[in-house]
């Protein structure tokens, strides 16, 4: 809820705008972290299906730098976000003993639900910085400053 605070509180086209010293607009971030909540559910949902199901390698990367955010929706694609993040953490609630449950990465080996959750936690609190970051220096002299992660 957090980073849809960050994000929602921008002007639009501080959005699409790209700040001094970063690589992605907060529409491709919220494009990446979407796309990202995709593939996190889906190999969630295989581990918790079935112990050590075959998981995918993560790509969401990709479409950044395929450019593919770039005249997106940022309410559009941030609305999913929020929409997916709902389905993976209803999920996780339910999940019982799939905790201890793990899958097989292509590259990695067994991960557990554990781990692949803690990687989602350091993916948003990576995202968070960033779009706080980038809303610092695109921000204007006098303009409310966003505090949304000061919050609990």
């Amino acid at each position: 809820h957090r980073i849809t605070r960050l994000a929602s509180r921008m002007d639009d086209r501080d959005l699409d705008r790209l700040a001094p010293g970063e690589e992605w607009t907060v529409t491709e971030i919220i494009g990446f972290l979407r796309d990202s909540e995709r593939e996190d559910l889906e190999a969630l949902e295989a581990m918790l299906r079935v112990d050590g199901s075959a998981i995918e390698e993560r790509r969401a990367i990709q479409h950044v730098d395929d450019g593919e955010y770039r005249h997106a929706d940022p309410a559009e694609l941030l609305w999913d976000f929020a929409t997916l993040r709902d389905e993976t953490t209803w999920l996780l609630e339910g999940a019982g003993t799939g905790w201890n449950h793990v899958g097989m990465h292509p590259f990695r080996g067994e991960v557990t639900v554990m781990q692949w959750v803690q990687e989602i936690n350091e993916r948003d609190l990576d995202a968070m910085w960033r779009i706080q970051r980038i809303h610092d220096a695109l921000r204007s002299p006098g303009r409310e400053q966003v505090t949304g992660l000061a919050e609990p």
